[in-house]
């Protein structure tokens, strides 16, 4: 793509731009009734109306975590009283780090991490649900790859979480990172210590043999 700098250089005084450095400088930009297609948008964040059954009960943030992102900072989506709370994320392919508190507080009623995730930081999506709007958590669907889950990643008291699926690939799960009482069933990789993941005693934890 040609940058701005090299499109000045045809509009220059005295230049006298050909008709191809006109259409390059015009293909350089979205027009007004172009529709953008929301893969060539790196990040964006669209506001989205939030329901409690059929009652419309405020607005929340639909996010796209931008291409190219390794890792999400420590609080970097902290809810820290905003007027609208995050109610859906995509996480992009090639994100490997999600740090602690990254999205505590928030309204997220499905969590799916890509499959480069690594590491799951502590109270990264702790307590969703916790201020406004209706997004209780559901769904937890992690990665093939995930090897580290800090203490209380998923905690909190207001989910519905039913059934949870740990990957093979997980080595560690800190104290209480699954701290859900809804949980009813879990299955987890032989070996892997579940032992103060916070799990209801009367959730039915499923141990799969590894595979040779």
């Amino acid at each position: 793509m040609i940058t701005k700098e090299e499109l000045k250089l045809y509009f220059e005084k005295g230049d006298q731009p050909t008709q191809n450095q006109f259409w390059e400088w015009m293909d350089s930009y979205w027009h007004k009734e172009e529709k953008i297609p929301q893969d060539a948008v790196e990040t964006f964040e669209k506001v989205i109306p939030l329901f409690d059954g059929d009652n419309l009960i405020g607005s929340g943030i639909k996010l796209t975590i931008p291409l190219n992102t390794k890792k999400i900072l420590i609080a970097a989506y902290l809810y820290e009283g905003f007027n609208y709370q995050i109610a859906k994320v995509i996480f992009n392919e090639g994100l490997e780090e999600i740090g602690q508190q990254a999205f505590n507080g928030q309204n997220i009623q499905i969590i799916k991490t890509p499959s480069s995730l690594k590491s799951i930081g502590s109270y990264a999506f702790s307590n969703q649900g916790n201020q406004r709007g209706s997004g209780i958590l559901e769904q937890i669907i992690l990665n093939e790859g995930l090897i580290t889950i800090e203490e209380y990643a998923f905690s909190g008291s207001k989910a519905k979480v039913e059934n949870l699926y740990i990957p093979n690939s997980v080595r560690s799960v800190g104290q209480n990172a699954f701290f859900i009482p809804s949980l009813q069933t879990v299955s987890a990789p032989a070996g892997l210590d579940l032992s103060t993941a916070g799990i209801p005693a009367t959730a039915v934890i499923t141990y799969r043999d590894l595979p040779e």
